[in-house]
């Protein structure tokens, strides 16, 4: 009897340690440190500089998507956040959505354990995948890989007014509890 009640009492004292970290969590400093489009139609491009790397069966590739009027791109962000605290911020993972513009252009989950030390930094990386046509209705082929090849320019980031929307939630035994909202983060 007493071993279960210790193990109720441990497990409930878990879980507010893990509440206060998502807290703390939720409190730090967030920015996007930078953005990166790593494929473009299913190429990954992670390693070209310019549309020049792009060779001519990848140009004919990205021109039939585009003529189907979908373009599938996933964008790497990598997001700083700053623990001004004097106590450990986490969370076992996060909910988040891309917002580019005011419209969500597509959203996901990070399943992964963060950890900010006290008046410390990390940085973290969340992939989103989203259809890039959809941003860029009105741009030819070329100006869409010119934007894909400089996401880390900050200027065209704050052009395009990407933000990203964040709920972080921490486990609780077979439980996930969620933030009761979401944080913006923008560049």
């Amino acid at each position: 009897m007493i071993v279960a009640f210790l193990s109720i009492f441990l497990s409930s004292c878990d879980v507010l340690d893990q509440l206060g970290e998502v807290n703390r969590f939720a409190q730090c400093d967030f920015s996007i440190k930078d953005a990166q489009i790593v494929k473009l139609g299913n190429i990954d491009i992670s390693k070209y500089e310019s549309a020049s790397d792009f060779d001519f069966t990848e140009m004919l590739l990205l021109g039939q998507q585009l003529l189907t009027n979908k373009l599938p791109a996933v964008l790497l962000v990598n997001i700083k956040a700053v623990n001004n605290q004097s106590s450990k911020a986490a969370i076992s993972g996060l909910k988040w959505q891309l917002f580019m513009k005011n419209e969500q252009y597509g959203g996901g989950k990070l399943n992964q354990y963060v950890e900010v030390l006290p008046e410390q930094s990390t940085s973290f990386p969340v992939n989103v995948e989203f259809d890039l046509v959809k941003l860029l209705t009105s741009e030819n082929l070329q100006s869409i890989i010119d934007l894909a090849m400089d996401m880390d320019n900050q200027e065209k980031l704050k052009k395009l007014d990407i933000s990203l929307k964040v709920k972080p939630y921490y486990k609780a035994g077979d439980n996930i509890k969620e933030y009761p909202g979401y944080l913006t983060i923008r560049p």
